[in-house]
């Protein structure tokens, strides 16, 4: 029994302990909650009075000062090591909290270059804060130096896009036309030529722009570097939009060619070109005519061929559009000779004979010459056998005449010299008739 009670009252301890224990975390809770929240509201509060001090690191741009003082000795300098930094700020929190890269100012003055070309970064703050506030960067702005030199250059203008439809582009030019590159002897070395480049796309009246050159060397790539620098910055370009018109080509061809030439015909490619001015300036021109002189030239003259400027024979106010400068004329002369044909007489006609009449030849003359002059394309297809010679016997009567002998059809280019002459009999067709012999078959 005796042990039974004390199992019994040991249980009853335990049980009022978890009880003490649980009433500790159970009783009131929300109070408790509530006290734990204060509590950590409290700290916060209290450490944002305190303001503990805090260190904060940006990266910052350097930026170089008392250039001059490399100017001063004709040297330019180039960036290799520090352009950017590594910058960092020990302060209040609320001060260092509030600050980012752009408050803060590093700085490398080059009249301190030392004789590795190196100088400090110093860093600063760009606006004024309510407390203390320190700075450090380690770091160190390195340059390589280079004697100056400079050098004007012409300005291009370098057009691009297409003006708007029935407009072309004009002249455009450069204001200032030279600019003055400046920079290390090794980068103005490399300078061929400095471009600006101007979009005309669209345009239909004349502008101006403003535009940033550009450096370039002899392959026609871009030349850069830090130490380059333009007397301009911008480059102010005028570009003028006039109309445009397409008109034919004629070519008017003077003087003759030299003796023993015949001049043949004139090529001219394109046939028609474009123009630009003011809508006024075009009304007034339909055609461009060039005149070409053809005097004392031969088939072996070395302008026979010819590429020509029409700019030359434009009215004042009118351009050629850029693809219709030039026209290439082309002349052809041939030669002019003399050749003898040797005609058998039994192939020689007679034209133009009178009613009932006919035509002989009684002599017993076999051929006769004829000399004509011409083109030597045209002489070349002549020959004894397919020459059409005829005897004239337009408002004869009978008789016996002496007439010359013609070639029918002659190209109109060529000329009869010296030709032969006939006796020609013209007789009586129906008389011939009666007065010949009867067949030796008649009865």
């Amino acid at each position: 029994m005796k042990n039974g009670n004390k199992n019994t009252s040991v249980k009853n301890v335990k049980n009022q302990g978890n009880g003490r224990i649980h009433r500790f975390f159970f009783n009131n809770a929300g109070i408790k909650i509530c006290s734990v929240v204060i509590a950590v509201i409290v700290w916060a509060v209290i450490i944002n009075i305190d303001d503990p001090y805090k260190i904060r690191s940006f990266n910052v741009e350097v930026e170089t000062i008392n250039e001059s003082a490399l100017k001063s000795v004709n040297k330019v300098y180039e960036v290799i090591e520090g352009s950017n930094a590594m910058v960092k700020v020990k302060a209040k929190k609320s001060v260092v909290d509030k600050l980012s890269a752009s408050d803060i100012r590093a700085v490398a003055d080059l009249s301190n270059l030392s004789a590795v070309n190196a100088v400090a970064i110093q860093p600063s703050l760009r606006k004024i804060v309510s407390s203390e506030v320190i700075m450090e960067c380690g770091q160190v702005l390195k340059v390589s130096l280079e004697n100056r030199e400079s050098k004007q250059v012409k300005v291009n203008v370098v057009a691009s896009g297409t003006p708007g439809e029935g407009y072309t582009l004009g002249e455009c030019s450069a204001k200032p036309n030279m600019i003055e590159v400046a920079g290390g002897e090794s980068t103005v070395g490399q300078i061929a030529s400095v471009k600006v480049f101007l979009n005309v796309n669209g345009a239909t009246e004349d502008f101006s722009k403003r535009l940033v050159p550009v450096a370039y060397d002899e392959d026609n790539n871009k030349v850069e570097s830090s130490t380059l620098s333009f007397s301009n910055d911008l480059v102010r370009v005028y570009a003028r939009i006039p109309e445009e018109k397409t008109i034919p080509v004629k070519v008017k061809i003077t003087g003759k060619p030299a003796d023993g030439y015949a001049y043949i015909s004139t090529d001219c490619l394109p046939e028609q070109v474009r123009i630009a001015g003011s809508s006024r300036r075009l009304s007034h021109i339909s055609n461009l005519i060039i005149p070409v002189d053809i005097s004392g030239m031969t088939t072996s003259s070395q302008n026979l061929e010819q590429d020509i400027y029409i700019a030359d024979y434009l009215p004042e106010g009118i351009i050629p559009v850029e693809e219709s400068e030039t026209v290439s004329i082309r002349i052809t002369l041939e030669q002019v000779i003399r050749k003898n044909i040797e005609i058998n007489t039994s192939n020689i006609g007679f034209s133009s004979l009178g009613n009932r009449l006919g035509a002989e030849i009684p002599d017993d003359k076999n051929k006769v010459s004829i000399t004509i002059s011409g083109r030597i394309s045209i002489l070349n297809r002549i020959t004894d056998d397919n020459v059409n010679a005829v005897i004239n016997c337009n408002g004869l009567d009978e008789g016996v005449y002496t007439l010359p002998v013609a070639i029918k059809d002659l190209d109109s280019t060529c000329n009869v010299l010296e030709t032969d002459k006939l006796r020609v009999r013209i007789y009586n067709v129906n008389q011939e008739q009666d007065t010949s012999p009867p067949d030796s078959n008649s009865e």
